[in-house]
């Protein structure tokens, strides 16, 4: 059979996949300095990764879409990550948060792969990029001249991922 593992993908795959599109292109256009573009699709991401999930449990989710899930949220991240880097938080110490962001990431969305829960506990690996992509972009646009203290909100993103805050999920 041609394509089999294509013949697993569900609807809402196609959201994710499209997610994923969206994070990597956002990559893509912090590499040009097309800040406000990538911005723009870190958002968008949070947007298709918020109704894949819906679109999930109003029709049944693969097995496959739970992996593609955590891999493109984990992508948003590091597209989080290097858009820090693109709108000019620049110092040492962003490497180690955006390793730490990224690592944190990777712990969380493994930890919720293999361990079914009710609601959340820390804050989502999405949430966490668009909120520090939101704020650096503010930083960037208001107040750039103070852009490399920005680098505190990524610390945090990294501990507010794995911390053992409760959300419910909406």
């Amino acid at each position: 059979m041609l394509f089999k593992q294509l013949q697993t993908l569900r609807w809402p795959d196609l959201l994710t996949l499209l997610g994923l599109l969206s994070v990597s292109f956002s990559i893509y256009f912090s590499l040009k300095g097309l800040v406000v573009l990538a911005y723009v699709l870190i958002l968008l991401q949070f947007l298709l990764d918020y109704f894949d999930g819906k679109l999930a449990r109003a029709i049944g989710g693969g097995t496959l879409g739970v992996y593609l899930d955590s891999f493109t949220d984990f992508m948003a991240v590091a597209a989080s990550v290097v858009f820090g880097w693109f709108v000019g938080i620049e110092n040492t110490l962003m490497l180690v948060a955006g390793f730490l962001n990224v690592g944190a990431a990777s712990i969380r969305l493994a930890y919720f792969t293999a361990y079914k829960q009710k609601g959340f506990t820390g804050v989502p690996t999405v949430l966490a990029a668009s909120a520090v992509s939101t704020i650096s972009l503010l930083g960037y646009l208001f107040v750039p001249q103070y852009l490399d203290w920005f680098v505190i909100i990524y610390f945090v993103s990294a501990v507010a991922m794995i911390s053992d805050l409760r959300l419910k999920k909406i």
